[in-house]
């Protein structure tokens, strides 16, 4: 064999013990799921995998009449239409078991966990998408008490009550004397694997943390990144010089508190190697319980980031009023509430994204003087970059130079209001302005937000991306006459705020958001009187500002400086120096 080609040999026989090991996890995981339940499996294996689509299409080909439809329109992605069909089939006497399967993947599971007609898994699944646990874990011990479901959602509702411990005790270390340093952070999930908002803010905070000489260290949640297909995943990924520590034991545990065991092991074992000062995580509950046990263990102090309420993130992924009102009275949102206030409470430090979700915080019990508010940053080098003309960037893109393009780089889901948008490009092209939409971004409100801009008559004056890279972005955001947040008014809106506000004004591009408490406290007094800011939820109120800036070039160019102004009050070194405050107060 020639030298050079040893160094290869070598690094390949080096990986397959890995990759043996990841492939061992994903067949395990996925032959229980195939084992309880295939046609759920079948389903969510859709859900999680577009590329799945086309094999799992193909198969419901086989499926009769409606129920072929219903499939074929919900793996299209066409999420309003499925919805309207699964009402249709309701309505004329029931759901069969795979419409029902459907309905819960589509947001509609009111429709099954009533339906005495239905397979008591199904309703005891649906009936827990409702929050109705107990009666969940009821419908199972009736009907399969031994089932793995039973258990793990009998475990589940466990972990979300307030007051239940894990079950885990720290194996083959102690706490120690010798000296510690640095941040050592737990994650659900993390670049290069999976690009969001939240992996970005992640990655953001860690190298803010470095900066401010924290040394901060990563972990990914037990299983990850192959339980979402990353089959060749390392046990480490550097980016930019931040270590991404990952948690992959040949088998996963078969129950949700198992799985938190394990991964307080992974969490614990990653301590005793980095020796860190203090340890971080990020909602929700599960990954707080496994920090504050490996905390108490090791005798260390943790702080918990609060970037969100799961209680109304959930709630907003339901796909019907009658669903919304159920959940929001249900047992499992009172007690996810309580459970991540409780864990809030016991934390060293609260970190949290703006001060509506600090007031909330605080409502639940939470002391105040703990919490400390780290809102969505940029880097400050962004804004010495001088940003091209959008006619410029959009010629770059190979789109038109000409019209005023208005848009967002975003997901593509229902509380973001887009639909919103499309209306008033509607509106606005109406009344004689040559308005032209932009979306970047993907989601499972697409294909119903395609069909409404078709149905609008926008045809090539509204262009929809998809996904695009992550380094993509700036470009096309670049492209935008104006940069538009416009979300509705939903409860999870009216707390949690997102980053592409901040990156669009540090970007030097016109800023319009919804008048929502989170929107109008990233972008300030001065853009609010400058009126960057519509009613939410109003397609007019909207389309008027839009076509003011159509035909105001100074205001235009007031916003550019006023966001710029804001957006340098909103750098991740700021957020660098507030976790060195608030972490160097709870080790000392």
């Amino acid at each position: 064999m020639p030298a050079a080609d040893r160094p290869h040999r070598r690094s390949a026989v080096q990986r397959l013990p890995r990759l043996l090991g990841n492939a061992s996890m994903a067949a395990t995981t996925a032959l229980r799921s195939i084992t309880d339940d295939p046609l759920t499996f079948g389903i969510q294996l859709a859900r999680r995998f577009p590329t799945a689509r086309g094999p799992l299409l193909a198969a419901a080909r086989g499926a009769r009449g409606s129920d072929r439809a219903l499939v074929e329109t919900w793996l299209e992605g066409d999420l309003t239409s499925t919805r309207e069909a699964l009402d249709a089939l309701a309505g004329r006497g029931g759901l069969s078991r795979l419409a029902a399967e459907v309905a819960q993947a589509a947001g509609r599971p009111e429709l099954v966990a009533d339906d005495l007609a239905a397979h008591p898994a199904t309703r005891a699944r649906a009936a827990w998408q409702l929050g109705e646990a107990n009666e969940a874990v009821t419908l199972l011990a009736e009907h399969a008490p031994r089932s793995r479901l039973h258990r793990a959602l009998r475990a589940e509702l466990a972990l979300m009550t307030p007051g239940t411990r894990l079950r885990w005790t720290l194996r083959g270390q102690t706490p120690s004397n010798a000296p510690r340093d640095g941040v050592l952070h737990l994650l659900t999930n993390s670049l290069p694997h999976t690009q969001s908002g939240y992996t970005v803010r992640s990655h953001e905070v860690l190298k803010a943390q470095r900066g401010a000489d924290l040394a901060p260290t990563a972990i990914t949640r037990v299983g990850y990144p192959v339980v979402v297909g990353g089959l060749a995943a390392r046990s480490v990924d550097v980016i930019d010089g931040i270590a991404y520590y990952r948690a992959l034991p040949a088998r996963l545990a078969p129950t949700p508190d198992g799985r938190l065991a394990q991964q307080a092991d992974a969490l614990a074992a990653l301590a005793g190697k980095v020796a860190p000062a203090v340890l971080q995580t990020t909602t929700h509950y599960p990954n707080a319980i496994v920090v504050r046990e490996v905390a108490d263990a090791l005798g260390l102090p943790w702080a918990y980031e609060v970037r969100g309420m799961l209680e109304q993130t959930w709630i907003a992924g339901l796909g019907s009023e009658e669903a919304r009102e159920r959940a929001t009275a249900s047992e499992r949102f009172r007690l996810t509430r309580e459970r991540e206030a409780e864990l809030a409470s016991d934390a060293d430090a609260v970190f949290t994204l703006s001060g509506s979700m600090r007031e909330d915080l605080v409502s639940r019990g939470v002391p105040r003087e703990r919490i400390e508010l780290v809102p969505n940053g940029i880097d400050a080098a962004i804004l010495d970059r001088t940003p091209p003309l959008s006619a410029d960037a959009r010629a770059a893109l190979g789109l038109p130079r000409d019209g005023f393009w208005v848009g967002s780089t975003s997901s593509l889901v229902d509380y973001e209001g887009f639909d919103v948008l499309i209306e008033a490009v509607r509106l606005a092209r109406a009344g004689g302005h040559d308005v032209r939409l932009l979306l970047v971004g993907d989601g499972v409100a697409r294909p119903a937000l395609e069909r409404q801009a078709a149905d609008a008559g926008l045809g090539d004056a509204a262009r929809f991306t998809g996904r695009v890279a992550r380094d993509a972005v700036t470009n096309y955001r670049d492209a935008l006459d104006v940069f538009v947040v416009p979300r509705h008014d939903r409860a999870v809106t009216r707390t949690v705020s997102p980053l592409k506000p901040v990156e669009a004004m540090a970007s030097g591009r016109p800023l319009l958001v919804s008048a929502l408490p989170p929107l109008l406290e990233t972008i300030g007094a001065e853009m609010e009187r400058l009126g960057s800011a519509f009613i939410a939820s109003s397609p007019g109120s909207l389309a008027i500002e839009l076509v003011r800036l159509t035909a105001d070039a100074s205001r235009r160019a007031q916003l550019v400086d006023a966001g710029r102004r804001r957006a340098a009050e909103l750098t991740w070194s700021a957020v660098g120096s507030t976790s060195r405050r608030s972490l160097d107060a709870v080790c000392s």
